[in-house]
């Protein structure tokens, strides 16, 4: 009988526990500082888990000009804070001012527990600029076709932000110091702020965000006043008709009377229809009528402009 004995072969080298290469260092200038984030690695070149974080070395240093050198570049930069990490993304903030006018390269590398680095990361580059003038006096008021926005401040771009709830988020990015937002509807509640926004390259650089404005957005808009009121003399009446109005939520039309130079006076009860008879004027009698137009939560227009008939 043959017996036979399993052979492993040679014994592997140890692991090197190297952390992957961070990819996604990203950032911007905010107000007077850099905003820096990236998602830690959480496994080595050889796809083995990492038991515990990496240390990670965060650095940045003057952009030289040229065909990017990383040895001089790392010979000029200067190693920032360790970053806070929560659930997995690192983030660190860190003052701008000293590098205020300068193209500043930020990269970032981790070393795995048997003091093995990682390649550098993307680089991420940003032109640094005086802190951008924070938004102030936003206002918030309501109209016809929308909630309109209006703030002061130095700028020629801002990124406005609407919160409904608990969530911001970015609505529009405009280049005056005013927006409507077309998309508000009646009966909700809506806060705002906005940010200033300096076009500088790969990322722009941003203003903190102004005080917020909040607005509860009711209909208080009454439709416009009817239009093309022909008054005719008819058969032991006055005969009234105008253009139909045209907004979604009109509901009824309110006839005026107003004798000779007296005042006008409501005529009758509202009603849907866009002509009138009245049947109550006098022979012989100066009369003034006028239209105006109710919606569906009672907001009414003025009186058109009045015409004047002498009744039949």
């Amino acid at each position: 009988m043959l017996c036979g004995c399993g052979y492993t072969g040679d014994p592997l080298p140890p692991a090197l526990m190297i952390p992957l290469t961070v990819e996604d260092l990203r950032g911007c200038q905010r107000g007077g500082e850099i905003l820096l984030e990236f998602t830690v690695p959480k496994k080595t070149t050889e796809d083995l888990l990492l038991k515990a974080p990496p240390a990670v070395e965060l650095r940045a240093g003057p952009n030289l000009g040229g065909p990017f050198d990383m040895n001089a570049w790392l010979a000029g930069s200067q190693r920032l804070p360790e970053p806070k990490v929560e659930d997995g993304t690192a983030r660190v903030r860190v003052p701008a001012r000293e590098w205020t006018g300068k193209e500043i390269v930020f990269a970032v590398r981790t070393t795995g527990p048997r003091g093995k680095a990682s390649p550098w990361s993307n680089l991420l580059v940003l032109r640094v600029v005086d802190a951008p003038e924070r938004p102030r006096g936003l206002r918030a008021k309501g109209a016809p076709e929308g909630v309109l926005l209006s703030w002061e401040g130095a700028g020629s771009r801002w990124r406005v932000f609407r919160r409904i709830g608990k969530e911001w988020t970015q609505a529009a990015e405009v280049e005056q110091r005013q927006w409507l937002d077309r998309e508000a509807q009646f009966g909700q509640t809506y806060e705002y702020a906005v940010e200033q926004v300096v076009v500088t390259g790969a990322a722009p650089a941003l203003s903190e965000l102004s005080e917020p404005a909040r607005i509860e957005y009711a209909d208080t808009f009454p439709p416009a006043p009817p239009t093309g009121l022909r008054v005719l003399a008819g058969a032991g009446s006055v005969e009234l008709n105008w253009d139909r109005n045209t907004e979604p939520d009109f509901r009824a039309y309110q006839v005026w009377r107003g004798e000779g130079g007296g005042p006008l006076e409501r005529l009758g009860e509202p009603g849907v229809s866009s002509s009138f008879a009245d049947r109550t004027a006098a022979s012989g009698r100066r009369y003034r009528y006028a239209v105006s137009a109710i919606d569906e939560k009672g907001n009414e227009s003025r009186p058109c402009e009045p015409v004047e008939i002498v009744a039949p």
